[in-house]
């Protein structure tokens, strides 16, 4: 985290991360009909799945990004990429 800590001290930009904050990774995907989806069936269909949802994800990178919710979509500005390494 000292990489990732840094790299945001370079951005200026002003960022303190709430203390239920933590770094994750964000996957999502929609279709044109995703705007009518009911957000508390999903996550309740979501969590009704009675098996481990958890996975491996390789990754060479972190992006830092400013996100905001414009009241209908997330958006977001880049800020900063740090690098993982190398992987063989």
């Amino acid at each position: 985290m000292d990489m990732v800590t840094a790299a945001m001290g370079r951005t200026g930009a002003a960022y303190k991360p709430g203390p239920s904050r933590y770094p994750h990774i964000a996957l999502g995907s929609t279709t044109d009909a995703a705007d009518v989806l009911d957000a508390v069936t999903l996550r309740a269909s979501l969590a009704s799945i009675e098996k481990s949802l958890t996975g491996t994800v390789l990754a060479d990178s972190i992006h830092l990004v400013e996100q905001w919710h414009d009241g209908r979509h997330i958006r977001w500005n880049p800020i900063a990429e740090i690098p993982l390494g190398t992987h063989t």
